[in-house]
């Protein structure tokens, strides 16, 4: 499959999740109804002409709105939010080898491998770190049902913290549903239920102490 056919069926399903096509629908549907009843109850209470012609323009006006917005916010179990999705990048990212990123700090380290349809991946972080979406995630994964920032690694209290950023369909450890946990010495972690595992090991430090499963 050639790069612009797989962009487009990228964009097609992300215009599905985001709810997109059934924001536009409801919305044309329901516009159409109000037109037909202004255009009887308008003219009814002696209205000019022109006001249904610019309530017409209006409705077919409002429908691209309609369609910006539903994009533009994603509904949560925090409630809606904006989806910040542009964001700057945060840490330096340094190849050292094919599909390998390592990246340098002061507590210890956490290993993360995974395979996608790209391959084999690994990377090691000596610092915070990011999952999801959008391209300035640390560990990036491409996936319509990703949320774009879906989830963290921190380092805090002398341990590896794993917290769910508020994403639409939630983060597990060892299969078990999390908001903030701390990492296990080697756990997997899946962003939703058909998601690739990101498997997790945690290199201790000399003041970076861990949790046994």
């Amino acid at each position: 499959m050639t790069r612009p056919v797989y962009r487009f069926q990228g964009f097609v399903a992300e215009l599905k999740r985001r709810q997109v096509f059934k924001v536009s629908s409801v919305y044309a549907v329901t516009a159409w109804g109000a037109c037909m009843g202004a255009a009887q109850l308008l003219p009814a209470f002696g209205a000019p002409d022109w006001t249904v012609r610019m309530f017409v323009v209006v409705a077919i006006l409002g429908l691209p709105m309609a369609a910006v917005l539903a994009w533009a916010y994603e509904i949560t179990p925090k409630g809606i939010v904006r989806d910040e999705g542009d964001a700057p990048a945060g840490d330096d990212v340094l190849p050292v080898r094919t599909n390998t990123t390592v990246m340098f700090g002061a507590q210890g380290s956490v290993r993360v491998s995974w395979t996608d349809g790209l391959g084999a991946h690994e990377k090691v972080f000596y610092r915070d770190f990011r999952m999801g979406r959008d391209a300035a995630c640390e560990i990036h994964l491409d996936d319509p049902m990703i949320s774009r920032r879906h989830a963290e690694v921190v380092y805090s209290e002398g341990l590896w913290w794993i917290r769910d950023l508020g994403s639409r369909n939630g983060t597990t450890v060892n299969q078990k549903q999390i908001t903030r946990a701390p990492l296990p010495t080697r756990c997997a972690v899946k962003l939703y239920e058909a998601a690739p595992v990101l498997r997790m090991e945690v290199r201790t430090g000399s003041a970076a102490p861990t949790i046994t499963p």
